[in-house]
């Protein structure tokens, strides 16, 4: 899986290459979660303007993220998962927010 991952990552980064101005960062934050659905709300919620890939894993709950730094911030996508219940590495979700799941 790492090996797919480090591919789709190489290919986002040479299609942004030529760009302008456009930042591709990739990270790995924490994120709270125990099940497949878990997982499919967390990618969901994550996935949103400016990002081009996540992939949440439950074995060490990481989410392994590329966005677009001219588009979104880390903190803007940590407070989207959040707001889907989950917790992540700077972002707590609140008692409202994880009765929803």
């Amino acid at each position: 899986m790492k090996i797919i991952q480090k591919i789709f990552f190489t290919l986002v980064l040479a299609g942004f290459a030529g760009a302008g101005t456009a930042q591709v960062v990739e990270d790995t934050i924490t994120v709270e979660g125990i099940c497949g659905m878990c997982k499919t709300r967390i990618e969901e919620a994550a996935f949103g303007q400016g990002v081009k890939f996540v992939e949440w894993t439950n074995a060490n709950s990481q989410l392994a993220i590329a966005y677009r730094s001219d588009k979104v911030t880390l903190e803007e996508i940590e407070k989207r998962i959040a707001a889907a219940g989950h917790s992540t590495t700077h972002v707590k979700a609140t008692e409202e927010q994880y009765k929803t799941l």
